[in-house]
């Protein structure tokens, strides 16, 4: 994330101007803050945990979306997750109000917003039942499950499975990383 642009805008103004914005920005409390971009580990990573997560989400009649589609975590904060699962319908196309599963992929310049604000921000959002933080690094994710009792955190450490209940399905850790004979 980049410095914040200090223009404090209204919701209205901030989600007519991200339709057509160049760069996308996320919104909190009135001021935008661009995007960083990513590195190609993150974008392979984010690639996997599409690819995976795809055929569950046809099956299951949910959406998946990633890096591009914002979701609402509060009246007035709006973030952009590197990958994002509901299977409720929102009206708005650009918007997503009821996430069932959020990632973000860890980076330098996002790690400190995805394991304070965002983690704060994401946890109060009703419908939320995994939120899942993986390291770029290292084979490591750190899972927050809500269950009955509330929210539990998990670490994953070079292998281990990350349960998504909206979509019936397991993610394996191991399988969001390169294979042997992968130098990139």
């Amino acid at each position: 994330m980049t410095a914040s642009t200090q223009v404090h805008l209204s919701v209205e103004d901030y989600l007519n101007l991200e339709k057509n914005a160049l760069e996308r920005h996320e919104y909190v409390d009135g001021v935008l803050h661009a995007m960083a971009g990513d590195k190609k580990r993150n974008n392979r990573i984010v690639r996997r945990i599409v690819e995976r997560l795809g055929p569950a989400v046809d099956v299951r009649e949910c959406d998946l979306f990633f890096t591009v589609v914002k979701v609402r975590v509060a009246e007035t904060r709006y973030r952009y997750p590197d990958v994002v699962v509901t299977c409720e319908e929102d009206a708005d196309e650009y918007l997503v109000i009821a996430p069932c599963a959020i990632f973000e992929v860890l980076s330098d310049s996002t790690e400190k917003t995805d394991t304070e604000d965002k983690l704060e921000e994401y946890l109060k959002i009703p419908s939320l039942e995994r939120y899942v933080l993986v390291r770029q690094e290292s084979k490591t994710a750190i899972v927050y499950a809500r269950d009955a009792s509330g929210w539990r955190v998990n670490l994953l450490e070079e292998q281990g499975d990350i349960e998504i209940p909206c979509l019936g399905m397991v993610l394996k850790l191991e399988d969001l990383y390169e294979r042997p004979g992968e130098n990139r």
